[in-house]
């Protein structure tokens, strides 16, 4: 059997790590038939040392997905790609990588692109909406798609939801509940994802790519309003969910297009996952509660 070479975009940050972790938890050690390369900007980074150090097998690959035509050259043998962006800068990260990974020249046959979701599988095709960088994903997604249709490559779109670490222990976490609670009705839901579980998906659909080709799922394993959200945490963590002054979270609903427009579209239209059909497909799928006590940063008492 040919060995198969997935390589992982963002491979030291959280969705990139999570998937590498997911990688080698399916894979066998030693198993010949799949190698993992792990994309960074250096080697020799305390990250990539620490994905050397957790994965020994792992091959990092240094380059930029800016300038990717050396990326494919100088690794020839890739089969597969996992791709994810950071805002503001998506397109620019994605497209040239993306045209360079379905050329002719290359032997990458699945892509797989972690993205967002805008209001569930289908409507999210048709609704770029009004935040910038779900819409910069959406064109990144409707350029994946026509790029592998027309090269007769195979392509998977993974829609994440918000990130459940978005409330590990951090200035930014207490500013996310704040905005959260300062711009949304009380009652109304969001739904939240763990970057454990994008991890997951994203290796079933890389190991399994016959059966993920031309799939767009979003992805959620949880659906809070924040006063559910607030009980969870206090009854999990033993306190209550911090928050930051609303004089410091108000300017940044001001000021900030993206956070001003992403908390009103959660509050008129919202994520659409099917959590249930999911937890089918993944039934390790974690909770906001669970995600508390497996993998937070927070001490959980008993725990």
């Amino acid at each position: 059997m040919a060995t198969r070479d997935i390589l992982i975009v963002g491979a030291t940050g959280r969705q990139g790590r999570s998937t590498i972790d997911a990688l080698f938890a399916s894979v066998p050690p030693g198993n010949s038939s799949t190698r993992v390369l792990a994309l960074t900007r250096s080697a020799t980074s305390p990250k990539s040392l620490a994905l050397k150090s957790a994965h020994p097998e792992i091959i990092l690959v240094e380059g930029d997905t800016c300038d990717p035509a050396p990326i494919f050259g100088a690794w020839p043998t890739i089969s597969a790609v996992f791709l994810v962006t950071v805002p503001p800068n998506d397109e620019k990260q994605a497209l040239p990588f993306l045209e360079t990974a379905v050329a002719s020249s290359t032997k990458v046959d699945h892509t797989v692109f972690t993205s967002v979701d805008r209001g569930g599988d289908e409507a999210s095709w048709a609704q770029p909406t009004s935040v910038p960088h779900f819409a910069a994903k959406h064109r990144v997604e409707l350029r994946l798609r026509k790029l592998c249709d027309d090269a007769g490559r195979r392509w998977t779109i993974l829609r994440p939801t918000s990130f459940m670490e978005t409330f590990n222990p951090a200035f930014f976490g207490k500013l996310m509940a704040s905005m959260w609670a300062l711009s949304m009705p009380a009652d109304r839901r969001m739904q939240m994802v763990s970057t454990r579980d994008i991890g997951r998906f994203a290796a079933k659909a890389l190991l399994d790519p016959e059966a993920w080709a031309g799939r767009a799922v979003a992805l959620a394993g949880d659906e809070l309003s924040f006063t559910e959200l607030q009980d969870v945490f206090r009854r999990t963590v033993g306190q209550e969910l911090p928050q930051t002054y609303g004089v410091l979270a108000q300017p940044v609903l001001w000021l900030v297009e993206d956070a001003a427009k992403s908390f009103e579209w959660f509050s008129t239209v919202g994520y659409g996952a099917d959590i249930e059909h999911l937890r089918g497909e993944e039934p390790r799928l974690q909770s906001f509660e669970k995600w508390l006590r497996e993998s937070s940063q927070w001490k959980i008492a008993g725990g």
